[in-house]
């Protein structure tokens, strides 16, 4: 058969030479019906022991993980759990079917369909995919009311097989039998879905948003997964065969390196030290990102706490959250963002008219600014839980040196509150500000007169600064972290932080850019955050460069004029810098063959 490659985001990464097994799309027809008043209370017990169900076969899956797969990570699972008991999915659904008159199966698909539209119209692309967890949960209720049965891996022939799939669960992921299953590819899917989580902590090989890649494989075709470069080679030749049998023997290799040297300090052959430290969103993210070898947590997205639910999570409640992480990390510093939320995306009491642009609209501290209940309940939460550790408050979206002194002086107002009821918390806890957006960047010297610390959100720069959506398919493309006007506003928010005498460090995807370490040694960053995964690799390239010739490297890069120019003249550099066995363990992406 003709050699085709399919190219996508390397969602989990690794490499894979086997054999393709496609698993076809899973979906429980079912029948729409009226029914009778007598029957609501039937329909409504019937769906009742679904969701009952659901509750012991997801129990099932966590022990079952825990027992064989060993990694704590996979907890996700409990958010499941705690979906089925949420009004949102089982009130609504119960609703449904008293208000009219309809079967179960019906009353859940309506309920899932409204559920799946709220999120949809969610600007940002974390939450977007919650909709793939709100399928998986709702799939499951949908087969125990239909009878269908579970999906199954029994049949699946023994040796390396690579599954093609439409759309994979995390508890999918996470039961793959690791002794048949090596890697997998998925239509949809995005970097940070369950899914893809599963996959990575569990170190599968995967690759996400595949488009129409199912009924382009063959079942039994010989294939390879380059999980580090986003490339799917199926009937590949003989000689990339052989190429990658070498670079996979090579990868392994480094992989062992990588994690033995993982505790080592991240400093350059010159004596540059750079915190290394880790974006989470979870609690059971908190094992892995120590395995991994984080100093501290970089950003702490709190968002997650108010997901799948009608009301907010109470001051108690967060306070729990927070307590916990700090008290679990600490003496390790962890650095918590306030909600980064839009008035759409939350169960507040007020309500609020569509946004026609939510990313220029009431989002992330425009919103705390107008909700101060909201805002002040998460504050004296954080500043409740600083005694447990070492905590750094940052406020996400600051655009103008007003909203910086508003939020002191509500700091102020929470702090006094706590101490008019003698509750103990630190009294100068950091408070920084992210810097995602242009304003904050020219404004970076004004603003950081009322800040601890900068975080610069490159994901959000760059979208704002190139003013490009980089969920819109069409200039997607244009989205590039190499582009010059990206460079030249993180390094003045750098100087600006510089000269003001305060820390800067950079917690978008930017920081776990094997190819843009250089720079961020050059810009003399104080800290880099990033996915947990990611940290033995930047810690083993910055190991390997030295200060000086990173200050050259970003000198030469900031002089350059296109994306590309950069991007080319990076790969060029740090291939140059790297010493040789780093540069043979291909831990640069782009180097292998």
């Amino acid at each position: 058969m003709k050699t085709r490659r399919f190219h996508s985001h390397a969602t989990s990464p690794g490499i894979v030479i086997g054999r393709a097994h496609r698993i076809e799309h899973r979906g429980s027809p079912f029948a729409r019906t009226w029914i009778k008043d007598a029957d609501v209370e039937q329909e409504i017990d019937r769906f009742k022991s679904s969701v009952q169900k659901a509750k012991e076969q997801l129990t099932h899956i966590q022990a079952k993980m825990c027992r064989f797969q060993g990694h704590d990570q996979i907890k996700i699972i409990e958010s499941y759990r705690m979906f089925l008991q949420d009004d949102m999915l089982v009130a609504a659904t119960q609703k449904h079917i008293r208000d009219f008159k309809i079967n179960a199966e019906w009353a859940l698909d309506k309920t899932l369909a409204h559920l799946k539209l709220s999120f949809l119209n969610v600007n940002e692309e974390y939450f977007r995919e919650r909709q793939q967890d709100i399928d998986y949960v709702g799939r499951r209720l949908m087969d125990n009311l239909v009878g269908s049965p579970e999906l199954s891996f029994d049949g699946l022939p023994a040796g390396e097989a690579v599954l093609v799939v439409h759309d994979f669960s995390p508890a999918e992921v996470a039961s793959l039998p690791r002794d048949r299953v090596r890697g997998f590819v998925m239509e949809g899917g995005g970097e940070t879905s369950h899914s893809a989580i599963i996959a990575k902590a569990l170190e599968i090989p995967a690759m996400f948003g595949m488009g129409e890649v199912f009924d382009e494989i063959g079942d039994g075709e010989q294939v390879i997964l380059d999980g580090i470069k986003g490339v799917l080679i199926a009937s590949p030749t003989a000689k990339e065969l052989e190429q990658y049998r070498s670079i996979q023997k090579k990868y392994e290799a480094l992989e062992e390196i990588l994690l033995r040297e993982t505790n080592l300090p991240a400093v350059t052959k010159d004596g540059f030290r750079l915190m290394i430290e880790a974006n989470m969103e979870i609690v059971e993210e908190i094992p892995s990102i120590v395995q991994h070898g984080a100093e501290g947590i970089g950003l702490y997205r709190t968002e997650y706490l108010f997901l799948n639910r009608l009301d907010e999570p109470s001051e108690e409640e967060q306070y729990e959250n927070y307590l916990t992480v700090l008290s679990r990390l600490a003496p390790k510093p962890v650095t918590i963002r306030t909600i980064d939320l839009g008035g759409d995306k939350l169960s507040i009491s007020q309500s609020y008219e569509a946004q026609t642009n939510p990313a220029l609209g009431l989002r992330a501290i425009r919103l705390c600014l107008r909700e101060i209940p909201l805002f002040k309940t998460q504050l004296r939460a954080l500043y409740r839980a600083s005694v447990h550790g070492n905590l750094r408050i940052l406020i996400p979206m600051i655009s103008s040196v007003d909203e910086i002194r508003r939020v002191r002086k509500i700091v102020d107002e929470v702090k006094n509150e706590l101490a008019e009821k003698n509750l103990p918390f630190e009294k100068d806890v950091p408070l920084g500000i992210m810097i995602e957006v242009p304003s904050a960047v020219f404004m970076a010297s004004e603003l950081a007169a009322y800040s601890d610390f900068f975080s610069i959100g490159t994901n959000d720069l760059i979208q704002y600064g190139l003013a490009i959506d980089r969920v819109n398919e069409q200039v997607a493309h244009l989205y590039n972290p190499y582009h010059p006007a990206v460079l030249r506003m993180i390094k003045r928010t750098v100087d600006a932080a510089k000269k003001a005498g305060i820390e800067v460090g950079i917690c978008g995807e930017l920081a776990g850019d094997p190819l843009a370490i250089t720079l961020m040694v050059g810009m003399e960053l104080n800290s880099l955050s990033m996915n947990p995964v990611s940290i033995p690799r930047v810690k083993k390239i910055l190991r390997a460069v030295t200060r000086e010739q990173s200050a050259t490297a970003l000198k030469q890069a900031l002089a350059k004029s296109t994306a590309d120019e950069v991007e080319r003249y990076l790969k060029r550099k740090t291939s140059h810098l790297l010493p040789g066995d780093v540069k043979r363990l291909h831990i640069i992406e782009g180097q292998s063959a």
